[in-house]
């Protein structure tokens, strides 16, 4: 099943909460191991502070207010703004406590066109938050972080509900969330990292594009081998459906995200088996207005 989770992504912080004294209790484990995670950590909070500090930047009142949006809702994004940035100072300062060095940000590159876009990836930064908390959960021994991130995924939840219902989707779509692994997580990611000015320790896989058409869902990679044969893999819901690249349709019970691989087998993808992947995750969405 998609739930037999990984560790790695235990500390991965996307828009949420962080109690800062359950975090210093990691000090009492691996240092160099946990100094890793955090780091990796802090690349993603970066990121994510960065975005709503660009976005809010740009987007004022009036802005807002020209998309038929009040006040409250530029308020809420205020809110999640500073979430993220107690995000990082939080992890910079448990790094240092445990001798580590705190990773510095990156340079992003942001697509702030409208605000229409700014409310997509910031729906699509959320729903990824959740997934990558979700992947890490079975692999936390600390029973501190393992509440730490609990008090994280809960929030990270709340604010993608938010964001759904924000343009006209259902906050809640389906009874089960979907995990993702460290790699798939990062390949989402770094689709807003131009350069680092360190080595981030991971690689993305090919950026997979992907826009659904109807029932059918329209994909392209650099590097694509004609004549092989390759499904598409779409995860929502705990579930895997698989379908031929040359079909690719989209599941009817899909209503709300859904994250989209290309896979070199039809057997269903597991978190601990990616060596089939060719290309993404994607992240779509479908029921919005």
């Amino acid at each position: 099943m998609r739930f037999s989770f990984i560790a790695i992504a235990s500390a991965i912080a996307a828009t949420s909460m962080v109690m800062a004294a359950p975090l210093r209790n990691l000090a009492k484990r691996d240092q160099a191991s946990d100094n890793g995670i955090l780091n990796f950590a802090l690349t993603l909070e970066h990121l994510e502070s960065e975005y709503y500090t660009q976005g809010l930047h740009k987007f004022g009142p009036d802005a807002f207010a020209s998309y038929h949006l009040d006040d409250k809702v530029r308020e809420r994004f205020v809110h999640i703004g500073e979430h993220e940035a107690t995000h990082v100072k939080v992890l910079t300062s448990v790094i240092e406590s445990m001798g580590g060095k705190p990773v510095p940000k990156c340079t992003y590159k942001f697509p702030l066109d409208n605000i229409e876009t700014f409310i997509a990836v910031s729906r699509a930064l959320e729903q990824t938050g959740v997934s990558a908390y979700l992947g890490s959960a079975a692999g936390i021994t600390s029973k501190d972080l393992l509440t730490a991130a609990a008090s994280i995924v809960t929030v990270e939840a709340r604010q993608s509900s938010f964001l759904n219902e924000l343009v006209g989707g259902e906050g809640a779509p389906y009874a089960f969330d979907t995990p993702l692994t460290p790699r798939e997580v990062f390949t989402l990611a770094s689709n807003f990292i131009e350069s680092c000015p360190y080595d981030l320790g991971i690689a993305p896989f090919t950026q997979l594009k992907a826009e659904i058409k109807g029932d059918k869902v329209e994909t392209s990679y650099e590097g694509e081998v004609k004549g092989r044969q390759e499904w598409c893999q779409f995860l929502y819901n705990n579930k895997m459906v698989v379908s031929r690249r040359e079909e690719c349709k989209l599941p009817p019970t899909v209503n709300g995200y859904v994250y989209v691989v290309i896979t070199d087998t039809a057997t269903p993808l597991t978190l601990k088996d990616e060596d089939h992947i060719l290309a993404g995750p994607a992240l779509l969405f479908r029921g919005n207005h």
